[in-house]
């Protein structure tokens, strides 16, 4: 137990070392829900960095940059992908609107030198607005005081359940707060898979109330849901629950294998944020989206270290049987869950 402590206190080490790098790089971002108020309450500043682990919110975030070209975009707008020329980029930016009070010019992914763009930020054209759209990487840390970074990461539940009501509401159609709920949980906040299944929602309720039974009946959980979902049941001894959604996902097409897989990832993650809970860093360094940081967090406090360290290595041992060849079916992955439910 000391060793293995030693272990992941060391990693933890170098994990917040890389984050205090990263650090200097990110600064205060502006949050994505605060971006259009931005926009309209003052002039739009020289140049953005718009990122994130919500690929909805990020394409959201552009079209309200695209919303200052005005009426004629396809004139007003110029989009760039990574291997774009720099000469070009700022020769776009020093192009004047047409018929608009901005051109705004958007770059993909863009990791190439940035000497040039910091010496145009120097003196930006003021009816210009550049907006690179991408990780923020230590590529930008030659520009990093002169830019406004846009957080797109996932948006807090409260706000896409409210989200959800008023798109609803928008199109004539009624959701009910605890279906809105419901639909985002289910979803993983994703407002991708928001969008597109509170669409399915809207067509086959034609005019009638969605609440949150319609919700259960015509969305699949994600997969990563229902795992917390798992553990959660796990974490609160509910044994009946918890064997229930393991049948439930093996039924899904989920093997014995690629559950365990995915027990092992989340309770290895639980166990790191417990002796670590700093979840406003550690999402880039284990390589997972945030919002999924805050969710181990708080649910890694519902058990001890003791017995979170017990769950993960039984895990390790049958990620350690599969790996080497052996059969783990679906008879022992029931037993191990009742067997973590039972564990002090």
């Amino acid at each position: 137990m000391f060793a293995f402590c030693r272990f992941l206190y060391y990693n933890i080490l170098y994990y917040d070392c890389r984050v205090q790098r990263r650090r200097k790089v990110r600064g205060i971002r502006l949050k994505f829900i605060e971006l259009k108020k931005s926009l309209v309450s003052a002039p739009p500043k020289p140049c953005y960095i718009v990122s994130g682990d919500d690929a909805f919110v990020v394409r959201s975030a552009i079209n309200m940059f695209a919303s200052l070209a005005g009426s004629m975009r396809d004139l007003n707008m110029t989009v760039f992908n990574k291997d774009a020329d720099c000469s070009e980029i700022i020769a776009a930016l020093l192009s004047p609107p047409m018929l608009a009070d901005y051109r705004v010019v958007v770059v993909n992914d863009y990791a190439s030198e940035l000497s040039k763009i910091k010496d145009y930020l120097a003196r930006p054209n003021p009816t210009s607005v550049l907006v690179f759209s991408g990780a923020l990487t230590s590529n930008f840390n030659a520009i990093v005081k002169l830019v406004e970074p846009v957080d797109c990461n996932k948006l807090d539940a409260t706000y896409l359940s409210g989200w959800v009501v008023k798109k609803a509401a928008s199109e004539r159609a009624t959701v009910t707060r605890e279906a809105a709920v419901t639909l985002v949980e289910y979803c993983n906040r994703d407002m991708n898979v928001i969008s597109n299944e509170l669409r399915k929602l809207i067509d086959y309720a034609d005019g009638d109330v969605i609440g949150e039974e319609t919700v259960q009946a015509m969305v699949t959980p994600e997969p990563d849901f229902k795992v917390y979902e798992l553990s959660e049941a796990i974490a609160n001894k509910n044994r009946e629950k918890a064997v229930n959604l393991a049948e439930t996902l093996l039924a899904e097409n989920n093997s014995a294998v690629s559950l365990i897989a995915m027990l092992f990832s989340h309770f290895r993650r639980l166990l790191f944020v417990s002796l670590n809970p700093a979840s406003d860093t550690l999402a880039g360094d284990l390589k997972v989206k945030e919002y999924a940081i805050k969710m181990a967090v708080r649910q890694a406090a519902r058990f001890t270290p003791r017995r979170l360290k017990a769950i993960f290595d039984r895990l390790n041992e049958m990620d350690a049987a599969v790996k080497s060849g052996l059969c783990v079916d679906k008879t022992a992955l029931v037993t191990f869950v009742c067997e973590t439910v039972s564990m002090g």
